[in-house]
């Protein structure tokens, strides 16, 4: 069974929305035709588990919500507020049909608003609903424009996810890949090579430069592995308590900005982020220093999250918005020209949103070139170490048979 969402007008000729169960929209249609209703609009809202199930053979089902709930139904809640179904009502019909473990959320909200709190003040409630989001609610509660500003905030953090998706995909394959060529190394060093140190004594030949060099490397992994793994993990520890130390976060963060490649990877990320958020944000209807203060908590890189906290403190102080982002390795360049004609035209909204659609485009070739520039040179590293061991090898065995090293 299926639930719709629909708008009809009754005998008297008054509208009327609810929802309906049904196997199908024209089933549908035909059960509010038999109850003297004249369907204006059917919308499909969510599909209901035959037998009233309340159990799933699928573990990630009990997991609680995740973003990419919110992203989904707030799409639907939208769709049943454009259909002339109340908040609570829709609330209500989301909790009865989402996911095991994120309906408790939708609960919750639904009886908050019950008990005469606003949307936005219940949703302040649950960590996992962004600053972002809340304001944008609060925006649209305040102009009577919530469906709209729901399915503002449900593409926002569809956008969001797949920037952090491309990211993700570019660093997985060289990260994978780097941990692949590592772990052949160390097999190679402390198991291949002792075996072909002991054949080649057995066979009583003087070691060629290559394989002696090869077994020498051997040696020292065998004598050090152990401190370097001590200090590696040493290092790894020290690295994640600073993350989580406000002020070496900040340099952290700062530096990375900073890095080949990389760095123009997270400073593209960042200026998408920035430029979608504001964009939305001022054309919402929030004044930009709240948007800044919503920024602000939005970004996880703290480096630019101080730059707009700055930024926020200088527009109190009479500053244009361009000045105090204007910092080397930042924003994009571009989007700090085109935020100082926004600010003299005042069209900041509308250029925000068109540098959003740039930029994106830009983090996205980016990635394509740095996941095209990496693969072939961790193929070509790990090819070149399986290589230099088999070449000694090789010539080892060369040298055994009686041949001359060349």
């Amino acid at each position: 069974m299926a639930v719709f969402s629909y708008v009809a007008r009754d005998r008297s000729g008054q509208q009327r929305a609810d929802a309906i169960e049904s196997p199908s929209r024209e089933a549908a249609t035909a059960a509010l035709r038999a109850q003297g209703l004249l369907p204006l609009k059917i919308v499909e809202v969510a599909a209901k588990a035959e037998g009233g199930l309340e159990f799933s053979l699928n573990p990630f089902a009990y997991r609680s919500i995740r973003s990419k709930d919110i992203e989904h139904e707030f799409h639907q809640i939208a769709v049943m507020l454009r259909s002339g179904i109340s908040l609570l009502d829709a609330l209500n019909l989301t909790a009865r049909h989402a996911r095991i473990g994120a309906r408790k959320t939708w609960q919750q909200l639904a009886r908050r608003i019950q008990q005469g709190s606003s949307f936005h003040e219940a949703l302040q409630e649950h960590p996992v609903f962004s600053e972002f989001t809340i304001q944008l609610i609060r925006v649209g509660e305040q102009t009577g424009y919530l469906h709209t500003v729901m399915d503002q905030a449900s593409l926002e953090m569809k956008a969001s996810r797949k920037v952090k998706g491309k990211i993700l995909k570019a660093l997985r394959y060289p990260s994978f890949t780097l941990l692949m060529a590592i772990g052949i190394v160390i097999f190679m060093l402390t198991s291949l090579v002792p075996e072909i140190k002991k054949l080649l004594k057995i066979m009583g030949k003087p070691m060629p430069p290559i394989t002696q060099a090869l077994i020498d490397t051997s040696d020292w992994v065998l004598a050090n592995g152990p401190v370097m793994l001590a200090v590696a993990l040493a290092a790894a520890a020290v690295f994640v308590v600073l993350y989580h130390v406000p002020a070496a976060r900040w340099w952290i963060d700062r530096l990375s900005l900073r890095l080949p490649v990389f760095g123009d990877v997270l400073r593209l990320s960042g200026t998408v982020l920035f430029a979608r958020a504001m964009g939305l944000l001022l054309r919402s209807g929030v004044v930009i220093v709240e948007a800044l203060e919503t920024m602000e908590k939005l970004h996880a890189n703290k480096y630019l999250a101080s730059r707009v906290a700055l930024a926020r403190e200088r527009v109190l102080q009479g500053s244009s918005l361009a000045e105090p982002l204007d910092m080397p390795f930042t924003y994009m360049p571009l989007l700090l020209q085109m935020i100082r004609i926004g600010e003299s035209s005042g069209t900041l909204d509308d250029i925000l949103l068109e540098m959003t659609e740039y930029h994106d485009e830009l983090l996205q070739q980016r990635i394509d070139t740095l996941t095209g520039m990496i693969a072939p040179v961790m193929t070509i590293f790990v090819g070149g170490v399986v290589g230099f061991v088999y070449a000694a090898f090789l010539v080892a065995m060369f040298a055994g048979a009686g041949g001359s090293p060349k």
